[in-house]
């Protein structure tokens, strides 16, 4: 008999678990705290008195201008550097892309012929990012002989140049 009521206990505890396991929403609710005061800590401090809103001044914001790629402007890229675009100004030429390159480091040089005119590095955001950079040129390191600009990296192995991209630049 002892045997029977155990099991009999068992079984009503299974189906009993069973049920609570199928019904989740059914959860007591702890009731609300009150402090010694009367004020109920889970509830924001509401002000005294009627609310009243003041309007709230109108946001104005500038049209921005629409990004248009122009179609006579040549992108240059490659495993390292990509939007590489070439832009000028009445004194400037103006160089931005995207480089992904190891700690960031990439060295540029603005050959006039077969002349290096200017060379440097320029520290941007480390691989794996994609860091934006702008390089800038005066233009009156430019005479009439072609110019190409050179961006590239030096190899950990072996110190060659690698991953080189010449970009041809118009006068």
């Amino acid at each position: 008999m002892k045997k029977l009521v155990f099991l009999l206990v068992i079984v009503i505890a299974a189906m009993g678990f069973a049920w609570y396991n199928q019904h989740p929403e059914v959860v007591k609710e702890k009731p609300p705290v009150t402090e010694p005061n009367g004020e109920n800590p889970s509830e924001p401090n509401k002000p005294e008195g009627p609310v009243t809103h003041e309007p709230e001044e109108p946001v104005t914001h500038e049209p921005e201008e629409p990004v248009t790629h122009e179609p006579d402007k040549n992108v240059y890229q490659n495993e390292v550097f990509k939007d590489v675009v070439v832009k000028e100004t009445a004194d400037t030429i103006i160089v931005t892309g995207k480089a992904q390159v190891f700690e960031g480091v990439f060295r540029y040089a603005l050959y006039d012929g077969d002349k290096v005119v200017k060379e440097s590095n320029y520290q941007t955001a480390g691989a794996p990012a994609w860091g934006d950079f702008e390089i800038t040129f005066d233009k009156a390191l430019v005479s009439t002989n072609p110019l190409t600009l050179e961006l590239f990296v030096y190899s950990a192995k072996d110190g060659s140049k690698i991953n080189t991209l010449e970009i041809p630049i118009a006068k």
